[in-house]
C-alpha cells in the first residue's frame, strides 16, 4: 500500500471507530465531536479525515474533575465500546489489536486533554504490514452557547457536534493559536502553522457566501467565544497575516490543499470573512490571561 492507500484505509477505519463511539450511550454523553470529519458530514463532502476530534463536555468534567477519574472512565468505556461494535459486524472485519489512552502533558492553564491511539487488525488486509495507528483527540471543554452545538446522525445513530458556525469560528481561532504572537503569550512550544484551517474556511465560504449575513455574524460570535476560551487575541486581518509569506509557503507545499483550493482563493476567503466580522465590530478583541495564571 502506498501513502494514498494508507490514508484511504485510515479514513474508512476511522468511520467505524467514530460509529463505535457514538453507539455507546456513555461515550455519547461525554464527547462533543468537531473538526474535519464533522465538517465533511455537514458539507456532504467525501474528503478524507485522518483523525477524530472531540471535546469533553462541561458536565463530564464537573462529575469527574480530576484527570485520574477522567482517564479511568475513558479506559472503562472506550475499549469495550469499540470491541462490542466490531463483534457485531457480519462478517467481522476489524479486531482491536491495541488501544492506549494517554493524558497529554498537563497544561498550565488547565486545558488538559487525552489522546486515544488505536491499532487494528483488518482481516481484509491480512497481507498488509504496518497498518497505521488511528487517533482520537479529546480536548478540554470550551465555552459554548446555544448556537455552538447541534444534534446530528451518522447512519441511524444520533450524536452531538459543533455547528458549522462554531467549526468555522474554531478554525479561525485554531489558526491564530499556531502563530508566534499567541505562542509567546502563553509560552506555547512551536508547532506547524495550521494552514489546513484556511483551506477549510474557503470550503465553508463556497457553501455559504458572505451574503448569508446571519450565518457569518454567528461565525463571528462563535469565533470570539472560542478565542475567549483560550485567551486568543485578534486585532483584525493583520493578526491573521503575521509572517504571511511563511504561511503561503507552508500552504503551497501541501499538494492536497493547493490542488483543491489554490492559495489565492484561501487568502481571498480569509480576507472576505475577516473584513465582514470587522465591519460588524466583532473584532478587535483582547483576552488577557487571568490574574495569577501561570503559563510556565
Amino acid at each position: 500500500m502506498n501513502q494514498t492507500d494508507f490514508d484511504r484505509w485510515k479514513s474508512e477505519a476511522l468511520n467505524h471507530i467514530f460509529q463505535a463511539l457514538i453507539v455507546s450511550e456513555d461515550i455519547n454523553k461525554t464527547l462533543i465531536f468537531k473538526g474535519a470529519r464533522i465538517l465533511n458530514l455537514i458539507l456532504g463532502d467525501e474528503r478524507q479525515s485522518l483523525d477524530i476530534d472531540s471535546n469533553l463536555t462541561v458536565e463530564f468534567t464537573q462529575k469527574f474533575p480530576d484527570r485520574e477519574s477522567q482517564k479511568r472512565f475513558l479506559d472503562e468505556h472506550v475499549n469495550p465500546a469499540i470491541t462490542r461494535y466490531f463483534n457485531r459486524q457480519e462478517p467481522v472485519r476489524y479486531e482491536l489489536k491495541r488501544i492506549r489512552i494517554d493524558p497529554t502533558k498537563p497544561h498550565p492553564l488547565g486545558w488538559d486533554a487525552f489522546t486515544v491511539s488505536i491499532s487494528l487488525i483488518d482481516h481484509e488486509k491480512a497481507h498488509v504490514q504496518g497498518l497505521p495507528s488511528l487517533d482520537v483527540d479529546i480536548a478540554a471543554p470550551e465555552e459554548l452557547n446555544a448556537r455552538s452545538v447541534m444534534s446530528m446522525t451518522f447512519g441511524t445513530y444520533p450524536f452531538r457536534a459543533y455547528t458549522l458556525e462554531r467549526i468555522a469560528g474554531e478554525k479561525m481561532r485554531a489558526f491564530l493559536s499556531t502563530l508566534s504572537a499567541y505562542r509567546k503569550k502563553v509560552k506555547k512550544p512551536g508547532e506547524a502553522v495550521r494552514v489546513k484551517d484556511l483551506h477549510d474556511l474557503a470550503r465553508i465560504l463556497r457553501a455559504h457566501p458572505i451574503t448569508k449575513t446571519t450565518f457569518w455574524e454567528e461565525v463571528g460570535i462563535q469565533f470570539k467565544l472560542a478565542c475567549k476560551s483560550r485567551f486568543v487575541d485578534c486585532q483584525g486581518l493583520s493578526t491573521f497575516q503575521e509572517n504571511w509569506e511563511f504561511t503561503r509557503d507552508t500552504y503551497e507545499k501541501d499538494t492536497r490543499l493547493r490542488d483543491t483550493v489554490p492559495f489565492p482563493d484561501a487568502e481571498n476567503a480569509l480576507k472576505t470573512i475577516v473584513s465582514f466580522i470587522e465591519a460588524k465590530h466583532i473584532v478587535p478583541f483582547t483576552f488577557p490571561l487571568e490574574p495569577g495564571a501561570s503559563t510556565s
